[in-house]
């Protein structure tokens, strides 16, 4: 089963770039799941300077086995998170963000639409799936997939990373995403994909 974690800085959060030995052990953690990640890499300030948080979406076992993932994490273990997203994940693009073909120098995007509070009980919400969205969303999409609860009983929202021009590119490409209007709730972060360099 695939899951979506989602670490959010806390004032230290800096320590993701600026701190090499932090950093090499979080690579060196990570490189144990290679095998299974489907995306990953920090999420920016504005400037696109300064590490605000991480993303990670990988294949585990179980429940467990994601918890023990945030658990052993070395920059959580450090102290650089102030909190964890952790929701089960439904690869809605059926790739992985090495598999994006677009070569471009156009910044990265990472959108978590959840569903509006008096939405989240309601069983029958369902992702959009994937054809329904417009032409300039799907070729622009890295990243696609439903978000639900760890015990995938009920539908979160969904998430998407995108590549484009700007933000305000980003805000036009959603304002004109009829599909995605069911979810209300919008989070955009500036991101970029993660690993070695």
């Amino acid at each position: 089963m695939d899951f979506f974690v989602y670490s959010r800085g806390a004032a230290g959060v800096a320590a993701l770039r600026d701190d090499a030995e932090l950093l090499e052990r979080h690579w060196t953690y990570m490189d144990g799941f290679a095998e299974s990640m489907i995306a990953r890499g920090p999420t920016l300030g504005n400037s696109r300077e300064t590490a605000t948080g991480s993303l990670h979406i990988l294949g585990l076992p179980s429940v467990d086995a994601a918890r023990d993932f945030v658990a052993h994490e070395p920059n959580n273990r450090a102290g650089v998170y102030l909190e964890h997203s952790v929701w089960r994940f439904e690869n809605l693009l059926g790739r992985t963000m090495w598999e994006f073909s677009d070569t471009s120098d156009d910044p990265r995007f990472l959108i978590v639409a959840r569903l509006q509070h008096d939405q989240k009980n309601d069983r029958s919400a369902r992702a959009i799936p994937f054809e329904d969205l417009s032409a300039p969303l799907r070729e622009r999409l890295i990243v696609y997939g439903a978000l639900s609860t760890l015990d995938a009983a009920r539908l979160i929202g969904v998430t998407l990373a995108v590549q484009a021009r700007h933000r305000a590119a980003v805000d036009a490409l959603l304002s004109e995403e009829q599909a995605l209007v069911v979810f209300g709730d919008l989070e955009i972060q500036d991101w970029e994909f993660g690993g070695r360099r």
